[in-house]
């Protein structure tokens, strides 16, 4: 049984049911990662026995110094170099006006930070990190650089609604998220780098500086 479900056409089929579960009508943000979190903890125990190959390590000293100093270098390379190259070259900065309503709002901040960390530093990065990773070495072997670049695509289509700017900035989001855990091979970093960008993020669209990241050069 478990050779039959790491199978190739196996792990494309449980990939391609997580990654549908983000558009499902029956659940609304951000329940609709706890749904999707747990299949995945389910998919990946009943092919493994374990859940071993969604690397929840422990957080040692070490990987605290690292996961601080891939959060600054990729705060700082993303908003200050990545980003207003983007915007330059789209025309437009990313439409984060979705996020405008939480200017001032503490109540709503406060909401929209235990959201992000439910469904973005935790369901994300188990999703098209994890499991994506898991599911695509069963299906390409181990093409790394094939595998980072299909689960950043996969991370981006969901970010439709932040336009052109904003898509190309999520899938360079999603290769340097890639990166990271091929690198460290530890969700728990990936995690928590994912929710101290996003944290950011709320916080200046919480303070009205949202048109930080509409900066060009």
């Amino acid at each position: 049984m478990k050779l039959e479900l790491r199978n190739k056409w196996v792990s494309l089929f449980l990939l391609s049911i997580a990654f549908l579960l983000i558009y499902n009508p029956l659940t609304r943000f951000p329940y609709t990662f706890c749904v999707i979190i747990v299949f995945i903890l389910l998919a990946t125990y009943l092919q493994n026995r374990d859940l071993k190959s969604l690397n929840f390590k422990h957080l040692r000293f070490r990987e605290v110094k690292i996961m601080l100093i891939s959060y600054v270098i990729l705060e700082l390379g993303v908003d200050f170099i990545v980003q207003p190259l983007v915007n330059w070259l789209c025309h437009e900065p990313p439409d984060y006006s979705s996020f405008e309503h939480i200017k001032g709002d503490t109540p709503q901040y406060f909401k929209w930070l235990y959201r992000m960390w439910i469904s973005a530093a935790i369901g994300e990065e188990l999703l098209f990190r994890a499991f994506a990773f898991a599911q695509l070495k069963n299906i390409f072997g181990n093409k790394k650089v094939l595998i980072a670049i299909l689960s950043a695509l996969m991370f981006c289509l969901p970010h439709l609604y932040q336009g052109v700017a904003g898509l190309i900035m999520t899938f360079v989001f999603g290769i340097a998220f890639a990166l990271l855990y091929m690198k460290f091979q530890n969700i728990w970093i990936n995690i928590i780098v994912h929710g101290l960008i996003d944290t950011l993020f709320l916080t200046l669209s919480y303070l009205g500086y949202i048109e930080f990241y509409q900066f060009i050069w």
